[in-house]
């Protein structure tokens, strides 16, 4: 299978990201914290928190906690979800079974999330220095969640759906770069190469459904640092297994 063309598609209404963003902070007490310094949470299990860099490993028993909870609280976001990527893709479209469903990316305001060059890493660095007290890293990264969760090496899609978004907008930095690119460089020479390379911005839509391979190399734009914003958007992946897109995160 060739790889996946990148699509934005309207899925949600205004008034619908309105309505799931007041019944977030509804159960905001079920949010997950991802940093003690700064406001950033999931709703749900996340592979690149709860499996990667995490000796307890705590992705399956989250997974087993979140994935009712979540379908109980949110059905129709993943019912749009999944009319959504069918209608496009053209192809069968589920949810992996025994994995972590997409979830809520949770950024509340802080200072430190005015962007900055500073910020930016590679991934295997923001590994090493996620939990740093007072870094709020945003890391520049290909899509490796299929094999973090244990699944073979396949085609894969990457995907946002955009609930809220602060003031001055948000979107994803995309470089023209895939892994290939990158062998045999090591962690600084990376990174160099992604600030001498040209890149390009896509500006998320509220209720906008962002599809892309998630093979080159990208970075969240756009974390709100002024008070009282949020941005919040529905995350997850695919893999192209057994002749359909199996879901997760």
């Amino acid at each position: 299978m060739s790889r996946v063309q990148e699509f934005h598609d309207p899925v949600l209404s205004p008034a619908q990201c309105d309505d799931i963003v007041q019944r977030l902070l509804d159960v905001e007490a079920f949010w997950l914290p991802r940093h003690r310094d700064f406001p950033f949470y999931t709703l749900g299990a996340t592979n690149y928190y709860d499996i990667v860099a995490n000796p307890a490993r705590p992705y399956r028993r989250l997974a087993r906690q979140y994935n009712p909870f979540l379908l109980e609280n949110f059905a129709e976001v993943y019912d749009a979800l999944l009319t959504a990527l069918r209608g496009h893709l053209r192809q069968t479209v589920g949810f992996y079974p025994g994995a972590a469903l997409p979830g809520f990316h949770i950024f509340a305001a802080h200072p430190a999330f005015e962007a900055s060059d500073r910020h930016d890493l590679t991934h295997e660095e923001w590994f090493r220095r996620r939990d740093a007290d007072g870094f709020p890293g945003n890391p520049i990264h290909v899509d490796t969640a299929h094999l973090a969760i244990g699944l073979p090496a396949a085609p894969t899609i990457s995907f946002t759906l955009a609930i809220a978004m602060p003031q001055g907008g948000a979107g994803m930095k995309i470089w023209p770069l895939t892994a290939e690119h990158m062998q045999r460089i090591d962690e600084g020479g990376k990174l160099q190469l992604l600030r001498r390379t040209a890149s390009r911005c896509v500006a998320y839509r509220t209720g906008g459904l962002f599809v892309h391979s998630g093979d080159f190399f990208h970075q969240a734009r756009g974390l709100p640092f002024h008070e009282q914003q949020y941005r919040i958007t529905l995350q997850g992946h695919g893999a192209w297994l057994d002749g359909q897109w199996q879901l997760f995160w």
